[in-house]
């Protein structure tokens, strides 16, 4: 049977590389974390390493002596042996730090040294980017506040929570969906503020993203609003939660701790139990994504449903469903990219678990915040509008009156203008069924801010 790809509620906003970035002088150190590195090359993989397509004036290889069409070899004395070795050892490079480069010119081994240059920061019109760390498990984590200059002195601060995937959540320029929320949401007067997960940016020390449970993850952005309230002085009344893709299963586990807080809104996520939506997810999600053959899609959720149930029911090992399941090791390969030991989807399995054991009307029942769930038209990695407007059914049945939803027309899990259905599935076929770029939604930063703007102001 062929498996679908599809698009999990999770951050897409993914995206690091070596390539062509701009380097800058920027300060070595920001706050308790030295900035991260980059080389600061466009690379292809070649026999023996990664080929130099471009190298960038002022960056690490440049001052090494880099040039187009040398091969990388090693760093620091790691070898190279294709594009992804050189990535990996390029992100574990921190500003200041001597890197030395082997590399192949001409077929010549050679060598050079440099001081490695931090990435550039994070920069705004009309606003500043303020570069911190939170103290997490024996390590600290990355985190940036932008303050527009038009703040007030008692303004809303929005806490961005990211999706499930392990990777930055610093824009890398400013057409990045989160650069370009931060920007709009400035432009109206409103600060915000995102952590990063362990060892993902800056962040250095404590636990593994890829290897982390769910209780850790939340316990992560846990510590991030603790610093936002205890360190930065910023009081609840002040702080809206925006939970987006996974970070709305977050948001309102978060908001049930804290009394008080201004208000709560989601974007592209889920209500139903997570064993739920990944049937769901096989079952309906390339039919809405690229228009896939439901009989299809049905056989392969059916498939699909007793390796689901033994994962999440009874928490099996992955090996073991793989023997005693006919087929099921092919399906764990392909549908769950799992890696032959212990994660699947890219996260440990112990996180999904962790995920499928919320309980999350329980969650948004004892939420106590002004609510606002938002969908996009075309966001098919949370599948349909469904468990939005269940959010807003939820809180109001207990608190009536505060929830509301909004759906943002042509917009897509990345908060990206992808086009009318018909032309979002075109875009995603003719694309593999990968989620094409699309430039980002200003409607999105209208309807969150004049969301806020009606909120009760802080007393």
């Amino acid at each position: 049977m062929e498996t679908t790809r599809f698009y999990l509620v999770a951050s897409i906003l993914v995206g690091a590389s070596v390539a062509v970035s701009g380097l800058s002088a920027a300060s070595a150190q920001t706050g308790a974390l030295a900035r991260k590195a980059m080389l600061g090359v466009a690379i292809e993989t070649v026999a023996g390493g990664a080929r130099v397509l471009q190298v960038n004036p002022g960056s690490t290889a440049a001052q090494a002596g880099i040039r187009t069409g040398d091969v990388i070899t090693a760093v620091n004395g790691a070898t190279v042996t294709d594009t992804t070795a050189l990535v990996a050892r390029a992100d574990e490079l921190r500003s200041g730090q001597p890197v030395s480069l082997s590399y192949l010119r001409q077929g010549k081994a050679s060598s050079g040294e440099a001081l490695a240059v931090a990435r550039p920061m994070e920069s705004y019109e009309r606003a500043k980017a303020t570069y911190g760390a939170v103290a997490f498990r024996g390590g600290l984590l990355r985190n940036i506040m932008v303050t527009p200059d038009t703040a007030k002195k008692n303004g809303p601060v929005v806490y961005v929570l990211q999706g499930y995937y392990c990777a930055t959540m610093e824009g890398p320029n400013a057409a990045h969906p989160y650069r370009a929320l931060a920007q709009g949401l400035a432009d109206r007067g409103i600060a915000t503020y995102r952590v990063e997960k362990p060892g993902m940016g800056d962040s250095q020390g404590g636990p593994s993203c890829f290897d982390m449970d769910f209780d850790a993850e939340l316990s992560a952005f846990r510590e991030g609003l603790r610093t936002l309230i205890n360190t930065y002085g910023v009081a609840p009344s002040r702080i809206v939660l925006l939970g987006h893709s996974m970070g709305g299963v977050e948001a309102p586990v978060l908001a049930a701790e804290t009394p008080g807080l201004r208000g709560l809104a989601v974007y592209g996520t889920v209500m139903r139990n997570w064993h739920d939506y990944m049937q769901d997810l096989f079952r309906l999600q390339s039919l809405f994504s690229v228009g896939a053959d439901p009989a299809d899609n049905e056989a392969l959720a059916e498939a699909m449903r007793p390796i689901l149930n033994r994962i999440f029911m009874e928490e099996a090992p992955l090996k073991q469903i793989a023997s005693e399941i006919t087929g099921s090791e092919q399906l764990l390969r392909e549908a769950l990219w799992w890696d032959g030991e212990d994660q699947i989807l890219g996260r440990s399995v112990a996180y999904w678990r962790g995920v499928g054991q919320q309980r999350l009307a329980a969650a948004w029942r004892d939420a106590n915040a002004p609510t606002l769930a938002v969908y996009g038209q075309v966001d098919y990695a949370a599948i349909d509008d469904r468990d939005h407007r269940l959010i807003v059914d939820v809180v109001n049945h207990y608190r009536p009156g505060p929830a509301s939803y909004a759906m943002l027309a042509r917009t897509g899990h990345g908060f990206g203008l992808e086009g009318a259905p018909e032309e979002a599935r075109a875009a995603n076929r003719a694309a593999g069924g990968q989620v094409a770029n699309a430039a980002y939604n200003p409607e999105l930063t209208k309807v969150l801010a004049d969301w806020i703007a009606g909120l009760p102001a802080p007393s």
